[in-house]
């Protein structure tokens, strides 16, 4: 198959998901990914882009950009936000840490990064040079 590569910029307004949830489905579905896969994989963007907008968007014209990858073994997507003025490099290795602590369903806040570690087969969180954040989430290719 060979590497493909997908971007897409979107302005932070959540209604703009649903395309791009729409473009994953349609993906997924060629890659050979069964129906609840899909679910999972659409349900874990959804939150990661969700996240990026509410907290990684000072404005309706910041915007996030999503970046879909390819290959052989693998389908990756990062979302990568532009952070917030007032937060400065909030994404600390304390802040990770506490990020992950918190992630447990029975916290009131913070079942997002739970529930994608639960959908995704690996995620990673790491500061971008925007001053915002990436989030990397990858899905294993089914056997075929």
């Amino acid at each position: 198959m060979g590497q493909k590569h997908i971007e897409i910029q979107l302005p932070s307004g959540l209604w703009y998901i649903e395309p791009v949830l729409a473009l994953l489905k349609q993906l997924a579905q060629q890659l050979g990914f069964c129906q609840q896969r899909i679910a999972d994989i659409q349900l874990a963007i959804d939150e990661i882009c969700g996240n990026a907008i509410e907290h990684g968007s000072e404005g309706d014209d910041t915007g996030i950009a999503i970046s879909i990858d390819v290959n052989d073994h693998q389908l990756d997507i990062v979302v990568s936000d532009k952070g917030m003025q007032d937060r400065g490099d909030w994404l600390t290795t304390e802040k990770l840490k506490e990020i992950y602590q918190r992630r447990a369903p029975d916290r009131e806040r913070g079942h997002g990064i739970y529930m994608v570690e639960q959908l995704s087969d690996e995620v990673k969180m790491e500061p971008n040079s925007f001053g915002g954040t990436d989030v990397r989430v990858s899905f294993n290719l089914p056997n075929r």
